[in-house]
């Protein structure tokens, strides 16, 4: 097969999946679409993962398999940042994200791909659109059936693109986005707290980010997720180590406003200087170094609100609490 006459590719980063991957790899076989490509990385697995993929790659044509041979593991945004210039250097004109222990729809890629051209339209507008997931256990028991309502996520056509500066709404594995996109994306900056976090924003800045109302993978949630999904109400139970996470959010939230500047400055020129969203993300990128007051007035002038105010009565404190830093 000749893989440039292919538009759509699947990613698929790997390490020590031998559990669950074989499942994985047949609902991707599985698919209605069948002209696609599958790029897999593998990060050094010590288990059965890269004989799985390569006895798959060997019986099906459209996979190809990748093994990183630097000496060390590579991060998750490594590993997609990667798989991502080389699905764009093959000519890539869709791309989706694909995470080794889930389970497809059969009819994913074509449902996605019907609402992507409908979106991106004739002029091929980069776009990247979403879907919501059904979150099962080790067995795909069901654990929710909505991801979205599990984690009081409120996604929409409409998105507000300063919303994406603080919080991802988008989970990687249930996205896709064109061409046009990543020529705007790629590269992903060192400093993008993840990769489907920096697509997502350069969609809301300089395209069209849209959901996809619909339940089309099985999320698995087991021991060995590098991230998983932990209800809304987790952080507020009184019985986990509340100091630890706090800790965690701080940091979080020090790395959200790094990516912030990463990504105004490496798209400058990009931007409408007047408009809200950039003024929005101008504000974002000054707010470790902010007084108090310059934070809490950034949060009401710029909309950068959550969608629960649980989580912006957090976020006011957080503003209240964290010591500031000099740019």
């Amino acid at each position: 097969m000749n893989d440039l006459n292919t538009p759509v590719y699947i990613l698929m980063a790997t390490f020590n999946g031998a559990d669950f991957l074989a499942e994985q790899l047949d609902s991707l076989i599985a698919q209605i679409e069948t002209r696609w490509i599958l790029l897999i990385r593998d990060d050094g697995s010590v288990d059965d993962t890269v004989r799985i993929i390569k006895d798959y790659s060997q019986k099906d044509s459209r996979i190809y398999v990748q093994l990183n041979t630097g000496g060390s593991q590579s991060s998750v945004l490594d590993n997609f940042s990667t798989l991502l210039v080389n699905a764009f250097e093959r000519g890539a004109k869709y791309v989706f994200l694909c995470d080794q222990d889930d389970v497809w729809a059969a009819g994913k890629l074509d449902e996605m791909l019907t609402h992507m051209k409908q979106v991106e339209g004739i002029e091929c507008k980069p776009c990247l659109i979403h879907h919501d997931l059904e979150v099962v256990n080790e067995s795909l028991e069901v654990i929710a059936d909505s991801f979205i309502k599990l984690m009081q996520l409120k996604p929409s056509d409409q998105c507000n693109p300063q919303r994406l500066i603080s919080r991802n709404e988008v989970t990687g594995c249930a996205m896709a986005c064109n061409r046009s996109l990543l020529e705007i994306a790629l590269p992903v900056s060192n400093q993008a707290v993840m990769h489907d976090w920096w697509l997502a924003l350069c969609a809301g800045y300089f395209g069209r980010l849209t959901f996809l109302p619909k339940k089309l993978v099985k999320y698995r949630q087991h021991g060995s997720n590098a991230i998983g999904a932990k209800s809304f109400w987790h952080a507020l139970n009184p019985f986990t180590n509340w100091i630890t996470g706090w800790r965690r959010g701080n940091k979080d939230f020090v790395e959200s406003v790094e990516q912030a500047r990463a990504f105004r400055d490496a798209r400058f020129s990009r931007f409408d200087k007047e408009s809200e969203s950039f003024a929005a993300l101008e504000l974002y990128c000054g707010l470790v170094a902010a007084t108090r007051w310059q934070r809490l007035t950034a949060l009401r002038e710029c909309g950068l609100w959550r969608s629960h105010w649980l989580l912006n009565v957090v976020m006011v404190m957080r503003m209240l609490l964290l010591s500031r830093e000099s740019d």
